[in-house]
């Protein structure tokens, strides 16, 4: 799974935290948050320290993303679904981070269900 986040805050780590719960009991699955347009290393630092979230946190060498992904300017907060293989099993877009706060639990049980 790919989650790409203009924003580190509070929320995102609600998200992440979720996804971290499915993991553990998941080793098949693997996980990362993107920083991109604007979120710095040391952003994701203090998201890190603050929550101690086990997904790998990482920046974007290209600020607004990969451009293969097109990801969505508009979209605060992006999750890619991976089914084993490598195709795209669910695409979730958000407005803000709060919004993808409120869909953790439905984004991992999508996680969860991909890896059946």
């Amino acid at each position: 799974m790919l989650i790409f986040s203009q924003k580190a805050d509070d929320n995102l780590a609600s998200l992440v935290k979720a996804i971290d719960e499915v993991q553990k009991s998941n080793e098949k699955m693997g996980t990362v948050v993107v920083g991109v347009s604007g979120v710095e290393g040391a952003d994701l630092e203090k998201l890190q320290e603050t929550h101690k979230l086990t997904t790998p946190l990482t920046v974007a060498v290209d600020k607004d993303g990969p451009k293969n992904y097109k990801l969505n300017k508009e979209a605060a907060v992006t999750v890619l679904v991976y089914k084993v293989g490598g195709k795209i099993s669910n695409n979730f877009a958000f407005k803000d981070t709060k919004e993808a706060a409120d869909k953790a639990k439905e984004i991992a049980t999508a996680a969860a269900e991909a890896l059946k």
